[in-house]
């Protein structure tokens, strides 16, 4: 597996992010694309699988944190540790050019997979685009 940083100008790569998103978000959850589709300044990667672009990730520096944000991998690739492997590798950097907190807000279904990466939740139950998710941040 292999994980591409897309540069800001790389509107190639930025549609291929795109795709993977629509295919995980708005088609797979009923995600409304203006709410998937957001547009906010981020640093977004692919992660590709035998040369085939399979998930999608972004992070943001909002202050006084670090918040992870639209993990997606395609649903035939899931399975495999295709976002294990992404979320290390985007974690490694971010921790190599920050000392701030990284969070992330994480779908029921998803806190197993933060939880073996060293996320903890914390505070109640919410909901975004109507799926209900936990606030996690890395402790370790």
């Amino acid at each position: 597996m292999k994980v591409i940083h897309i540069e800001n100008n790389d509107n190639t790569l930025m549609e291929i992010a795109k795709y993977i998103r629509c295919e995980v978000f708005v088609k797979g959850q009923n995600v409304p694309f203006e709410e998937d589709w957001d547009k906010a300044e981020s640093e977004n990667y692919l992660i590709y699988d035998n040369d085939k672009p399979v998930g999608t990730m972004r992070w943001r520096d909002i202050g006084d944190k670090i918040k992870i944000e639209r993990v997606a991998v395609l649903e035939e690739c899931r399975g495999k540790g295709i976002a294990s492997f992404l979320l290390k590798e985007v974690m490694k950097e971010i921790k190599s050019k920050t000392l701030k907190p990284i969070t992330l807000h994480s779908q029921l279904l998803a806190i197993p997979l933060y939880e073996r990466l060293g996320f903890k939740q914390y505070g109640d139950l919410f909901y975004e685009a109507n799926i209900p998710h936990y606030a996690m941040k890395l402790e370790k």
